[in-house]
């Protein structure tokens, strides 16, 4: 008779769950699903921050209580939240928390900005700066460190563009880390010049590590509020979720604090960075208690970006006839990171950024 009832029970249960009032539903409007098998529903519920019915709108109407937030949409369709499959969250931070960029309409604008900028700065301070892109610009060039010695002779001037792929720098920045006309690009890298030889102000993918010693690391409480910041953006913005591509394997228990603490308002996937493939390795794949956070793959860089002229191309640029771009990781090192041992049963998904045609003549997935 015991084993009668609890069987009883156990088949009750589901049902009494499914009677407990919905915390919240929504109806009214186009349901888009992203199920191939079910595209499109009439109401969805939500309970304790779970999805607990897509379907009917007559069985919605069994979850709604006394306590239940309905939203009639008014005929506005609802979709599964989108999720940003390539960015690089703490950098987001770090562009609102710096001299914000973003949006800036011309190259004189920026230049004005600077100037305003220098204004607030310590005499000899760094200025960093990020978010710039020139493709609406009506100057239709790069900025060059000329453009910022006019209103910073003096203070060191780091302005990264909107891909994270370029800089800009001006002279006092080039002078205080050693670059001059003889100072060799690293592989991977580009120093732009001018005419005369001399390096213009842009350093292209790896050529920024060249001025990289001129930005402090940022301290835990730094890149605590850079990744907080980062987060609202998106959140802000409608995403619900981010792939976080190239995370510092030192950071992603700070990511995971962040979630916990409810500072992080979205889900974050992470790839850590290529250097960090031992750690990841060694640790293995982490899984917050919620699973709002997760990192189970790494992040490979094999070319640049189209807009600043780093990805790798089969033809010249058409505005640069002597560029096709940078490689930044020969095919022979990228097999040896995809053929590297792996913990038992883990499946470590790689993830090359390839922009260029040449770039992704060799990053398919390698036999294992």
């Amino acid at each position: 008779m015991r084993r009668f009832l609890l069987l009883c029970l156990a088949l009750l249960l589901p049902s009494l769950a499914q009677a407990q009032p919905a915390d919240l539903v929504l109806w009214g409007g186009p349901i888009r699903t992203a199920d191939d098998a079910r595209p499109t529903a009439q109401a969805v519920a939500v309970r304790g921050g779970r999805i607990i019915h897509v379907g009917l709108r007559a069985q919605a109407a069994g979850l709604v209580g006394p306590k239940t937030q309905v939203v009639d949409l008014r005929g506005a369709a609802l979709f599964p939240g989108f999720v940003d499959a390539h960015a690089h969250l703490r950098g987001i931070g770090e562009r609102e928390l710096t001299l914000n960029l973003e949006g800036t309409p011309s190259l004189a604008a920026l230049v004005e900005r600077v100037r305003a900028e220098v204004a607030r700065t310590a005499p000899g301070g760094v200025i960093v700066g990020r978010g710039w892109i020139e493709t609406a610009w009506p100057e239709k060039r790069f900025p060059t460190a000329a453009d910022l010695d006019r209103v910073s002779p003096n203070n060191p001037v780091l302005l990264g563009r909107a891909d994270g792929h370029a800089l800009v720098a001006n002279s006092a920045a080039l002078r205080r880390a050693g670059v001059d006309g003889r100072t060799q690009a690293p592989s991977g890298g580009e120093i732009l010049k001018d005419a005369a030889g001399r390096p213009a102000g842009m350093l292209i993918d790896n050529a920024m590590q060249l001025v990289a010693a001129l930005q402090s690391r940022p301290t835990p409480e730094q890149a605590a509020r850079a990744y907080e910041t980062g987060g609202q953006v998106y959140a802000r913005y409608g995403w619900t979720g981010v792939h976080n591509m190239g995370a510092p394997f030192e950071d992603l228990a700070l990511i995971e604090r962040l979630s916990a603490e409810g500072r992080l308002p979205i889900r974050v996937h992470n790839a850590v960075d290529q250097a960090d493939l031992d750690k990841l390795i060694a640790a293995g794949p982490r899984r917050s208690a919620d699973g709002r956070i997760v990192t189970r793959a790494v992040k490979l860089y094999a070319d640049g970006a189209l807009g600043s002229r780093g990805a790798a191309l089969l033809e010249p640029y058409a505005d640069a006839p002597a560029s096709r771009g940078l490689l930044r990781l020969r095919r022979e090192e990228a097999l040896v990171f995809c053929a590297r041992p792996r913990r038992p049963a883990c499946r470590w998904p790689r993830t090359p950024s390839a922009t260029g045609p040449t770039g992704w003549c060799w990053t398919g997935t390698p036999r294992r």
